[in-house]
């Protein structure tokens, strides 16, 4: 009995450590094992990360010495992308993309749902080793900072006359020139506590559904550059209107003070990823220097938690006046009623469509 129970300790003994060497993946082996599969795909909306600019691409393979073929392919809105990872999980399919790209809301829906890898980004990634750069239980890892502002028509409004609040669109002589999203955006994350809170947002919202001249999509800053509006607020974030901008339209944007709020867009591996090695290569690289450089130089938005990042200083620059930020990360649907934010959001965008 004895010899018995001491073979079987062995075998449990051997196992442990089979299971420790496997585990332990080093930046080598990712990416020998990432030459083997040879290919990744990414399905993503056709602006995000920059609308898969070439440049990433060729960065990519050259730092890590590859010649991977990277496919990235337009498309469905974000949740409708995470709803068919999530269902393909289920069904033990191959997922649709190999990186997966959202927000905080859609990671975390992500993780409830059991769909996506927990690699062991500390054993091997070297570009995710600071606070934050990684979601607290290890799957999802943060790419950019968006931040929602105030984009104006600059033959509009110059100097001292630009407004950096958003309280500022309800300026009498704005009535009717004034434009704001569909989706009455972020006006759920106003309604917090630790914000405006309930009864005042929805007094602004009201005030401002008086102002406003029309309802429109967040990358439609065309009708803001012919002049149709004078001003958009709240923008999705900075990237729209810079990247507008940078094309030579007459579009300005600014962080609006009295709404400061970092909404951070995750990348995370699919668990039924086909090429999930090349993946995690993909997810490192757009950590590093090289890959945030590029990414803002295509995007205007880089991850403001990383040492270097343009986006931090224009958040600083806010925080000097006295702002304090609210970061939406996925531990904030941890602390807070996502079915509760759902229902602002709707009363909200009730009352710019019936106004």
């Amino acid at each position: 009995m004895r010899e018995r129970q001491a073979a079987v300790v062995a075998v449990l003994l051997l196992a442990s450590v089979g299971v420790g060497k496997a585990a332990a993946a080093t930046l080598q082996s990712v990416i020998d094992d990432a030459r083997q599969e040879g290919q990744l795909s990414i399905v993503a909306g056709e602006s995000i990360l920059g609308g898969a600019n070439a440049r990433l691409i060729d960065a990519f393979n050259k730092y890590y010495g590859l010649s991977i073929d990277v496919r990235f392919t337009p498309g469905p809105p974000v949740p409708a992308m995470v709803a068919t990872v999530i269902q393909q999980t289920q069904a033990h399919k191959q997922a649709a993309t190999d990186v997966i790209i959202g927000f905080s809301n859609h990671m975390f829906d992500l993780i409830n749902a059991h769909a996506i890898q927990k690699p062991d980004w500390q054993d091997w990634a070297p570009n995710l080793k600071g606070p934050g750069l990684v979601s607290s239980e290890g799957e999802a890892v943060p790419v950019q900072s968006g931040t929602p502002g105030i984009a104006y028509n600059t033959t509009v409004f110059q100097s001292d006359d630009i407004p950096t609040k958003f309280q500022a669109l309800l300026d009498p002589k704005l009535k009717g020139r004034v434009a704001t999203t569909v989706y009455a955006s972020y006006l759920d994350r106003l309604a917090l506590p630790e914000m405006w809170g309930r009864e005042k947002t929805f007094d602004f919202a009201r005030k401002l559904s008086d102002q406003v001249g029309g309802l429109i999509r967040c990358n439609e800053l065309n009708r803001l550059a012919s002049g149709e509006f004078d001003v958009f607020g709240l923008t999705c974030s900075q990237t729209d209107p810079l990247v507008v901008a940078a094309k030579g339209a007459p579009v300005g944007f600014t962080l609006a003070s009295d709404a400061p709020i970092i909404m951070l867009l995750y990348e995370a591996v699919p668990v039924m990823a086909a090429h999930p090695n090349t993946a995690k290569l993909w997810i490192n690289f757009m950590s590093s220097p090289e890959g945030q450089k590029l990414l803002y130089e295509v995007s205007f938005a880089d991850l403001s938690l990383l040492p270097g990042s343009q986006t931090a200083k224009s958040i600083a620059a806010v925080e000097a006046k006295g702002a304090k930020f609210l970061v939406i990360d996925v531990d904030f649907y941890r602390q807070h009623d996502a079915a509760a934010m759902n229902r602002d959001l709707a009363e909200a965008q009730k009352i710019f469509q019936t106004r």
